[in-house]
């Protein structure tokens, strides 16, 4: 499949999710932190990091595939 459809499925994607989720995503990938200060900075604990970042991963992974969520 063509690239662009796949960058814009996932884009589509990434602005469906919760707010939340896309910006503890962005501090783990974009800003660069690690799990104990991105739970810090959004007041949530390591493992809501993990599982935010897994739930957004997966998310991204279908609909870069075409999965239905």
């Amino acid at each position: 499949m063509m690239r662009w459809l796949r960058l814009r499925r996932m884009r589509r994607a990434f602005r469906a999710l919760p707010e939340r989720d896309r910006t503890i995503f962005g501090s783990v990938r974009f800003d660069d932190l690690d799990y104990i200060e991105t739970a810090r900075r959004h007041g949530c604990t390591v493992a809501e990091v993990e599982q935010t970042v897994a739930r957004v991963l997966i998310a991204l992974g279908r609909a870069e595939r075409g999965d239905q969520p």
